[in-house]
């Protein structure tokens, strides 16, 4: 892999939540894991960042429902932890907290990305955190390199589904690597 100094690796909410017999398993989150981890030893530890998905206090509209709906999951330490394999690599330089889909909402993580050419991009889950930030991604002029291994959704159907709705801004937008 070519990386170069404008790249970074975005590592999208691997928290606990999505391992195996948990509320939002999803099927290849152990696999991508392993993956993941190969790539954070391979990029400079500098142009790596992490997301983590913790619930807002204060939720606008729909996500007032949301975390009503999944007010144990929400509350529960433990589930919003990030994976063990992964827990090493984590630091406050790195690590950007979010209460939306996308990580473009964090405004500090938003200016880290600005000097990037290319990001590089992992994480759960493909429908949803995934895609919303490729699309503000995309909206703040960056390419996104799509690595399917370290993407994982719900289901493969619906990672297939995610990298079908994608193809159409591949390869302007969107390039496609395992």
């Amino acid at each position: 892999m070519d990386i170069r100094e404008t790249d970074v690796l975005l590592v999208i909410d691997m928290q606990n939540v999505y391992l195996p017999g948990q509320r939002w398993a999803c099927d290849r989150i152990q696999e991508a894991i392993k993956y993941i981890v190969k790539l954070v030893e391979t990029f400079p530890k500098s142009q790596v960042v992490y997301t983590k998905y913790i619930a807002s206090k204060d939720p606008e509209g729909v996500w007032a429902e949301y975390n009503r709906m999944n007010a144990d999951v929400n509350a529960d330490h433990w589930l919003n932890e990030y994976v063990d394999e992964l827990k090493s690599y984590l630091n406050r330089d790195n690590t950007y907290v979010k209460s939306q889909y996308s990580c473009c909402e964090n405004s500090e993580l938003r200016e880290r990305l600005r000097c990037c050419e290319r990001i590089f991009i992992t994480g759960v889950v493909a429908e949803c955190c995934v895609l919303s930030t490729i699309y503000d991604l995309i909206d703040m002029g960056k390419k996104v390199v799509y690595l399917s291994e370290g993407i994982v959704g719900q289901t493969r159907e619906k990672e297939e589904m995610v990298k079908n709705i994608l193809s159409g801004l591949s390869p302007l937008y969107v390039i496609f690597q395992p």
